[in-house]
């Protein structure tokens, strides 16, 4: 399968830092950063609803020391409403947090969960470093990106209610296989199941760090796939069926560290998405994508 990308449109949050993560439900797009201490909800436009305070911080950006570093957050069904569940990289003892905040209530206030008990059990990952997540059926999958030091991705596969018994649930982990040249090494930055095709959409990002807690240079983006990937959930080794370098997509890619991907429609071939992009520098970008499904002709018999 081949795929063609096309940007449709992109904006500058200039006052929204550290874009880290981006979820679409009931029309809107709810978007994370990593060092933010508000939650930012817009609609499917990009015209701000709202913002949600998470975190009691004067500044526009929480400090490295202390921030929550919420890299990734999924859609989670909980007592038949659906909730925002967003993950800390726990890259440190500060970061193994969750965040759980209900979208279908009013005036809801966040809950915090403690990820400690969890990432302890994550012992054959060399680095935890947090930074997808995604629903797959009864699954849920977590990824977890390696750097420059220790270069393998990792899925852990475990179950949407994983943080209500931590110790208990089950895990599965399995690396990410990456079967095409790239510039440099590509650590996962977020995950997208597209359910009517059986895909999982891996979004990639290269920065030249050799750790889970300092920034590097940034390079090249990438969103690869896995091809019917519930035939895949127990191999321990996954490799990608296909990539692309969103810098050869759209200039606009350029010099961008993609961070967060969600799914807003599929159209039988056509998948409409939102990312959104850190630059380190205390703003954020939003791009709006259609992928494209490109597929061989059935053969014919004679």
């Amino acid at each position: 399968m081949k795929t063609i990308i096309t940007l449709l449109k992109f904006l500058l949050l200039s006052e929204y830092p550290s874009g880290s993560a981006i979820s679409y439900y009931n029309d809107q797009l709810y978007i994370i950063g990593d060092d933010a201490s508000t939650l930012l909800v817009l609609d499917s436009n990009y015209h701000e609803v709202r913002t949600v305070r998470f975190f009691n911080y004067s500044e526009k950006r929480i400090p490295k020391a202390q921030k929550a570093d919420l890299e990734t957050a999924v859609i989670i069904d909980k007592d038949g409403h659906k909730n925002l569940l967003a993950l800390g990289s726990a890259a440190t003892r500060e970061r193994e947090q969750i965040i759980l905040y209900p979208l279908d209530t009013a005036n809801a206030q966040p809950d915090y969960i403690s990820s400690t008990s969890f990432i302890r059990r994550l012992q054959q990952i060399p680095e935890i470093n947090i930074e997808g997540a995604t629903l797959a059926g009864k699954h849920l999958i977590l990824s977890n990106r390696g750097n420059e030091s220790n270069p393998i991705n990792h899925l852990i596969i475990t179950t949407p209610d994983f943080w209500q018994h931590p110790e208990k649930v089950p895990i599965n982990i399995s690396s990410i296989n990456i079967p095409f040249v790239l510039a440099g090494f590509a650590g996962i930055s977020e995950l997208c199941y597209i359910e009517q095709e059986d895909m999982l959409l891996v979004l990639l990002s290269s920065e030249a760090t050799g750790n889970a807690y300092d920034d590097g240079t940034i390079g090249d983006s990438y969103i690869g796939w896995v091809t019917r990937f519930n035939e895949k959930l127990s191999i321990r080794d996954i490799s990608l069926d296909g990539i692309t370098n969103l810098s050869e997509v759209d200039p606009a890619f350029k010099g961008e560290k993609m961070e967060g991907i969600c799914i807003s429609a599929v159209n039988n071939n056509e998948w409409y998405l939102h990312l959104v992009a850190d630059n380190d520098k205390g703003a954020s970008k939003i791009f709006n994508i259609k992928m494209e499904a490109v597929r061989a002709p059935a053969a014919t018999q004679k």
